[in-house]
C-alpha cells in the first residue's frame, strides 16, 4: 500500500464547523428548487417518506464511505485514488478534477439568476412584469447573466483566499443558520396564508398509493445528487477532516441538516402554491417563475422574495465552492501553485466556461447530462470500490471507527461492509439510469 503522507494538510477548527461545511456542500440549489418540485409531481408525502428512508439505508453509508476514503489519504480526489492504490488512480483523480470544473462553471450562472432575483426583489424590478417574461428577460441578456456570474466569482474567490478555517468554514458557520433561521420566518408567513394548511397535509399526509417504481427512483435520484455525492463535492470537505473528528456522526449530522433543509423548503414552497391555487408540479420554473408571482401577491412579499432569494444564493455559494477547492488541491500537490493564484486561474476559466450557459440554456442541460447526471454516480462507485475492494474491510473500518464513538464490530461491521459492498453500487447504477430517463423523457 503506498505510503500516506498528508502531513500540514488544514483541517477544520472545530467540529461544529465541520460540520457546518460539510451541510453547506449538501445544502444546495437542489434542496430548493429540486425537491419541492419532486414532491409535487411523485404524491407529496409519499415522495417524502421514501427519501427519508434512502436517506438513512443509502445515503449516509455513502458519505461513510467517501469520508473514509478522503480522510485515510488525506487528499483531493486527484490524488486519493493513487495514494489508496486503485489501479489506475492517477486518470481516474484527474477526470474528477475535470468533473469538478465543468459541473461548476453551469452551475455558477444558476447561482448569478439567483442573485439577481434577489436584487430583483430588493429593487421591485419583476413587480409589474410577467414572472415568466421577466425570467425569459434574464436568460436572454448576456450582459446581465455575465455581470452576475462575475459577481458571484468574485465572493466566491474572496471566501476561498481565506483557506479552510478563515475562509469556508467562518462562511459555513455564518450563512447556514442564516438559511435555517430565514426558511423559518418563510414558513411562518407563508402558514398565515389562506389555503395554506391544504398544502402542508399534501406535504404531510402520505398516500401510499402514490408509491410507485417511479417514486422509488426519483426519490433515489433526489437522495444521491442532494448530498453531494461523486467522490468531489462531499469528498474534498472530508479530506479535511482530522483524525478525531467522529465520521461516523459527521455523516449523520451532514445527512440531517440536508434533510431538514430540504424539509423546510417544502414547507414554503408547497403550502404557498396551494394557497394561491397553483400546480404543484409546475416543474423546474417553479424557483423563478412561479415563487415570484407568489410573492408579488402578499402584502409585503418582495420583502419575502428578498429574503428567500439572499438565503437561496448564500447556500449555493457554499455547495459551489468545494468545486473550486477541489482544483486548489489538485494543482498544489501538481504544480506547487499557491491558493492565490489557482483561485484567480479558477475565476477566470470558470467565467469563460460559463459563456455558453448564458448564450444557450442547451448547453446547461447536456452539460449537466455528462458532468453531473453520468460522471458523479461513476465517481461515487469508484468511491465506493476503493473503500471496499482496495482499502478492505480492516483497513476501512478502522479509519471509520478512528474519533468515533460507534465502534461498528462483529455482525453489524459485516452487515454494514457487505451493504456497501454489493447494494449501494445496484442503487447508484439505477441513479445513473434514472438521470438519463428523466433526462431524455422530460
Amino acid at each position: 500500500m503506498p505510503e500516506i503522507s498528508g502531513k500540514g494538510r488544514e483541517t477544520w477548527a472545530t467540529k461544529t464547523g465541520a460540520i457546518l461545511a460539510l451541510i453547506g456542500v449538501a445544502v444546495g440549489l437542489g434542496n430548493v428548487w429540486r425537491f419541492p418540485y419532486m414532491l409535487g409531481k411523485f404524491g407529496g408525502a409519499a415522495f417524502l417518506a421514501v427519501y427519508l428512508f434512502l436517506i438513512v439505508t443509502i445515503g449516509i453509508p455513502a458519505l461513510w464511505a467517501e469520508f473514509t476514503v478522503a480522510r485515510y489519504t488525506k487528499s483531493g480526489p486527484a490524488t486519493a485514488f493513487i495514494k489508496a492504490g486503485l489501479p489506475g488512480g492517477k486518470y481516474v483523480g484527474w477526470l474528477l478534477v475535470m468533473v469538478a470544473i465543468m459541473a461548476v462553471s453551469y452551475y455558477l450562472v444558476v447561482i448569478g439568476w439567483v442573485l439577481w432575483y434577489f436584487l430583483g426583489s430588493l429593487g421591485g424590478m419583476y413587480t409589474n412584469v410577467d414572472a415568466g417574461t421577466f425570467f425569459e428577460n434574464t436568460l436572454g441578456s448576456m450582459s446581465i447573466q455575465a455581470a452576475m456570474d462575475l459577481i458571484v466569482l468574485v465572493f466566491i474567490g474572496m471566501i476561498l483566499l481565506g483557506g479552510i478555517r478563515k475562509g469556508i468554514e467562518r462562511a459555513s458557520k455564518i450563512f447556514m443558520p442564516f438559511f435555517y433561521l430565514s426558511f423559518i420566518v418563510l414558513i411562518l408567513r407563508v402558514f398565515t396564508l389562506p389555503g395554506a394548511m391544504d398544502g402542508l397535509a399534501y406535504y404531510l399526509k402520505p398516500n401510499w398509493s402514490a408509491i410507485t417504481p417511479m417514486t422509488i427512483l426519483a426519490s433515489m435520484g433526489q437522495v444521491f445528487f442532494s448530498l453531494g455525492l461523486g467522490a468531489t463535492w462531499i469528498f474534498i470537505y472530508g479530506s479535511h477532516l482530522s483524525d478525531d473528528q467522529d465520521l461516523v456522526s459527521s455523516g449523520v449530522w451532514t445527512a440531517f441538516g440536508d434533510t431538514a433543509a430540504a424539509f423546510l423548503a417544502g414547507l414554503v414552497v408547497l403550502p404557498a402554491v396551494f394557497a394561491f391555487g397553483i400546480d404543484p408540479a409546475s416543474g423546474p420554473p417553479l424557483i423563478f417563475i412561479t415563487l415570484p408571482e407568489v410573492f408579488k401577491q402578499i402584502p409585503g412579499g418582495l420583502i419575502f422574495a428578498a429574503l428567500f432569494f439572499l438565503a437561496l444564493f448564500l447556500v449555493a455559494v457554499l455547495s459551489a465552492i468545494p468545486g473550486f477547492e477541489i482544483v486548489i488541491d489538485a494543482f498544489e500537490e501538481k504544480f506547487g501553485w499557491d491558493r492565490k493564484k489557482t483561485t484567480i486561474f479558477m475565476i477566470v476559466i470558470e467565467f469563460i466556461l460559463g459563456l455558453p450557459t448564458m448564450y444557450n440554456l442547451n448547453f446547461l442541460l447536456y452539460n449537466d447530462l455528462f458532468w453531473g447526471s453520468t460522471m458523479l454516480p461513476i465517481g461515487s462507485l469508484i468511491a465506493i470500490i476503493t473503500f471496499t475492494w482496495i482499502l478492505g474491510r480492516s483497513k476501512a473500518f478502522e479509519e471509520l471507527r478512528k474519533g468515533s464513538k460507534t465502534k461498528f464490530k462483529g455482525t453489524l461491521e459485516t452487515v454494514l461492509f457487505y451493504w456497501i459492498k454489493f447494494v449501494l453500487p445496484i442503487f447508484i447504477i439505477l441513479t445513473l439510469l434514472w438521470g438519463w430517463y428523466s433526462f431524455f423523457t422530460s
